[in-house]
């Protein structure tokens, strides 16, 4: 997904019904989300399944107003059915342009006004048990991977963030990449352990919120 200015966590939720749905002509490029996803990663599976099936590129980010905005080179239709309409706020089907802004707000999501960091511990293995011939058998598998998420905002609105991810929960986070010459924003499926604020900037007038992490697949 590109992503102009915003970095974006979208809580994960159960009770997803119906299809996304990209239309150029009479080609339809379909998601069906999973019961249990967020916005986040639906749009970022209709990313990828749009320039598949269309083979033109297809743009999904967040504006200010926590609404995505959705583009391609050439006009197309965005449709919704079942409940990905309201957890996507696509809340009416649009057509006839190359570029739309989502009617409504994406529910259970926080848009930190200054942006996220993500920072997780290089990826370590287990050992096995021990052989009677000394050394390890096979590995167990990678390890959790854990962190910090870093969101920075105003002092208000970052002790707001931190009284909202104070029972946990699961989130999609979609953090900017950028290696100076293109930005891509990639989605990560993390737990929230614990979170806390702390006075941020020059002056101390901002915030930032500190969560511990761990990494989850599903």
């Amino acid at each position: 997904m590109a992503n102009n200015y915003y970095s974006l966590l979208a809580k994960v939720v159960d009770g997803w019904t119906g299809t996304l749905t990209v239309t150029i002509g009479a080609v339809v490029a379909t998601v069906t989300p999973r019961p249990r996803t967020s916005a986040l990663r639906v749009l970022e599976r209709m990313v990828y399944e749009a320039r598949r099936v269309h083979g033109a590129a297809f743009v999904a980010y967040v504006d200010s107003a926590s609404k995505f905005v959705v583009e391609m080179p050439s006009t197309f239709a965005i449709a919704a059915t079942g409940t990905t309409d309201t957890k996507t706020g696509l809340t009416a089907d649009q057509s006839g342009s190359s570029s739309y802004t989502f009617p409504t707000a994406i529910p259970s999501a926080l848009l930190p006004a200054y942006g996220a960091k993500l920072r997780s511990k290089l990826l370590g293995r287990k050992k096995g048990s021990s052989l009677l011939a000394g050394g390890f058998g096979f590995t167990k598998g990678a390890q959790k991977v854990t962190g910090i998420l870093s969101l920075f905002d105003t002092l208000p609105n970052s002790t707001t963030f931190a009284d909202t991810l104070a029972d946990g929960g699961t989130f999609d986070v979609g953090i900017m990449r950028t290696d100076n010459v293109t930005n891509v924003m990639t989605v990560e499926r993390v737990r929230i352990r614990t979170s806390s604020v702390q006075r941020w900037s020059e002056l101390g007038d901002s915030g930032r919120v500190l969560c511990s992490i761990q990494g989850v697949s599903a």
